[in-house]
């Protein structure tokens, strides 16, 4: 065979075999877990220790207290819902946005068998929707219409959402000053930018950043209050 036909053969197995060979692992931003999904439902799943003895601290997204907390993870199987320091976690789960406690519990139908037609807040997919109510027990998302669970559920925030990202240097090696909004803190903050990636709470200036983003510090993000309370969940003995 000649070089020039060897080269031309060499080029076409890179061709063929170059999308398999840079093709990212998509995980959980942690090895060790189960993947791909996408970071919403991943954070929705419960904490899964696997069936593995080993004692490693990890982080998981709590939808109950919406917020980042530590399990023991036994070192094998288990889920994505798994982080290997409270800033991925956080990183990877700050989207979801926070809604009353009633609302982030899963829609409980409960044991009775009345055909009742209810609606209860999905956080997976951030929706009031419609479910079939026993007429017993259950719990409190469970609204008797649309309205009601959205006026309940359904949080306004003030400001950009580009306010309420987290801080990220971005993925190159230079050191740029830069200001981010901390929803937290509700302060211009400044970080040092590498120069690419990171996200759009980025500012060349603080007066910039307070500018865009002032309206999300004035009032904490607010939620509509419902004019009719949630039905209370009948408790009844077969």
């Amino acid at each position: 065979m000649s070089s020039s036909a060897s080269l031309r053969s060499c080029l076409a197995l890179l061709l063929l075999l170059g999308p398999a060979l840079g093709a990212p692992q998509a995980l959980a931003g942690n090895s060790g877990a189960p993947g791909p999904a996408p970071n919403h439902e991943i954070c929705l799943l419960p904490p899964e220790e696997g069936p593995c003895r080993a004692l490693i601290p990890r982080w998981y997204y709590d939808r109950y207290t919406q917020t980042c907390q530590e399990f023991t993870y036994g070192g094998c199987d288990g889920n994505a819902n798994n982080f290997r320091s409270l800033e991925s976690c956080e990183k990877s789960c700050w989207m979801i946005r926070k809604v009353p406690k009633i609302c982030r519990l899963e829609a409980d139908p409960g044991p009775c068998r009345g055909y009742l037609k209810r609606y209860f807040f999905n956080l997976s997919s951030m929706k009031c929707e419609k479910f079939i109510y026993g007429g017993c027990y259950g719990n409190d998302n469970n609204f008797q219409d649309e309205d009601s669970c959205v006026d309940h559920c359904l949080p306004e925030k003030t400001g950009p959402l580009l306010c309420y990202s987290p801080k990220d240097e971005g993925l190159c090696s230079s050191s740029v000053t830069r200001y981010y909004y901390n929803s937290k803190s509700q302060s211009c903050e400044e970080f040092s930018y590498t120069g690419c990636g990171g996200n759009a709470n980025n500012f060349v200036n603080k007066k910039d950043c307070y500018n865009i983003c002032k309206k999300a510090g004035s009032n904490k993000p607010r939620i509509k209050k419902s004019r009719s309370k949630p039905p209370k969940t009948t408790r009844k003995l077969q």
